[in-house]
């Protein structure tokens, strides 16, 4: 049977509030001094069970499985020390936010609601819900951060996806409550005069820092970075990770140094300082300054959607003014296709505004982060299965996970032999 969501496949948050209720509780094994709780390992095998790939398995040979699957993520988390992995609360924070938010609309409730389906299913606060939803985000970003380090992007031949889906084909995950959407997007973009503003900013801290004033003083100052309190320290970054004009300037500096002039990319300007280099990777920290657009800029853009809008009356028009105008790379010379979508799938800033939407219905602009965005409902169904032609890049991301995967295993194999195992768990 096909593993395609390898180490990560037991961090299905929305599974998690319908957890089964564990008594009894002991250690099942400890890895590298940590232990993996008995209730940890029964949740885990409750939810597996169900799972396609557990139905030709034996109840022992399920339990193996995933006490085997709980050691992985354990033995990848013994890296994050040594890989020098940062992760800030505001990170996790943001995201127990968002993922409450996602669940409560993909259940349309309000989280009012939610937090009484929590009391009521687990018997626990939303305070306690959220406490313990933040730990295993926090693991899936390290365990994320660990595998982007070691394993990097990698990118299957066209050859290797039609391989991969003729393999597979059959047992590829079908689609529930799904829909397929178009969108066209909008960059709201800050005026000449507020980038020079900011950029002068950042000039003025170089200076300071030229002037001996200590980097820690002033990330705390005046980053608008969520790592501020911690001197803007990203850890170790695999290569190409960052956005192409970071990447140049780090490959320009040595250790200690920060860069002359402000750097910019698309959250802002950014002032970098490089901790180190490992292998294929990079330790940065920097200081950022983002370039925040006037509402003036923002009106400009609405009245823009607007307009664009109104001129649209169908899948067709659409499609030619998503190529026209979206500032969306991935989607605009595709006319804006998003492709096919569970409907929780969806980013909970989506979510709403596609479930008032009708099929052919093209919503108002919406603002997103710093876009507005125009969405189309163009179809729905109940259930659907993968198929090629519509499907490419799901599956072809899919095959990348399958080649991620077994390349992260080989160096899982290898560190379970650096740190200690202890099994205690009897069948």
């Amino acid at each position: 049977m096909i593993r395609l969501f390898y180490v990560v496949l037991f961090l299905t948050f929305t599974h998690f509030l319908w957890a089964t209720p564990v008594l009894m509780e002991s250690i099942a094994a400890i890895v590298d001094g940590k232990p993996i709780m008995r209730s940890e390992l029964l949740n885990h095998f409750y939810q597996f069970k169900n799972s396609p790939e557990a139905q030709n398995m034996s109840e022992t040979e399920q339990m193996s499985f995933v006490l085997n699957h709980l050691i992985d993520e354990k033995v990848l988390l013994s890296r994050v020390s040594i890989d020098s992995i940062v992760v800030a609360d505001e990170e996790v924070d943001q995201r127990v936010s968002m993922h409450l938010t996602s669940l409560a609309a993909s259940q349309n409730i309000d989280l009012a609601t939610l937090e009484k389906a929590i009391q009521n299913q687990l018997g626990i606060s939303m305070a306690q819900y959220r406490e313990q939803l933040s730990k295993q985000i926090r693991d899936h970003i390290l365990v994320t951060r660990i595998r982007q380090l070691h394993v990097g992007v990698l990118s299957p031949t066209k050859k290797e996806v039609l391989a991969f889906y003729e393999a597979y084909k059959d047992s590829l995950p079908k689609q529930y409550n799904c829909i397929s959407v178009s969108h066209l997007q909008l960059k709201i973009e800050a005026n000449p005069s507020i980038v020079d503003s900011v950029e002068k900013k950042a000039l003025m801290l170089i200076d300071s820092l030229d002037q001996g004033v200590h980097w820690d003083v002033l990330t705390k100052n005046h980053s608008q970075d969520s790592l501020k309190e911690k001197g803007g320290d990203l850890g170790f970054v695999r290569k190409g990770l960052f956005e192409p004009a970071y990447e140049r300037a780090l490959e320009r500096l040595k250790n200690g140094e920060y860069t002359e002039k402000p750097v910019k990319t698309s959250q802002g300007f950014h002032i970098i300082r490089l901790v180190g280099r490992k292998e294929n990777a990079t330790r940065s920290a920097h200081i950022l300054l983002k370039v925040q657009a006037s509402k003036e800029d923002s009106l400009k853009v609405l009245s823009k959607a607007d307009s664009i809008r109104s001129n649209i009356h169908d899948k067709k028009s659409f499609a030619l003014a998503a190529k026209k105008w979206s500032e969306d790379l991935e989607t605009n010379f595709k006319g804006g296709d998003l492709g096919w979508f569970q409907r929780n799938e969806f980013d909970s800033n989506y979510v709403q505004t596609i479930s008032r939407l009708s099929v052919g219905e093209i919503s108002e602009p919406v603002l997103i982060d710093d876009s507005y965005h125009l969405f189309r409902l163009d179809d729905e169904r109940e259930v659907r299965e993968l198929n090629i032609e519509e499907d490419y890049q799901k599956i072809e991301a899919l095959a990348a996970s399958q080649m991620e995967n077994k390349k992260l295993q080989a160096f899982v194999q290898k560190w379970r032999q650096e740190v200690h195992i202890e099994v205690r768990h009897k069948e």
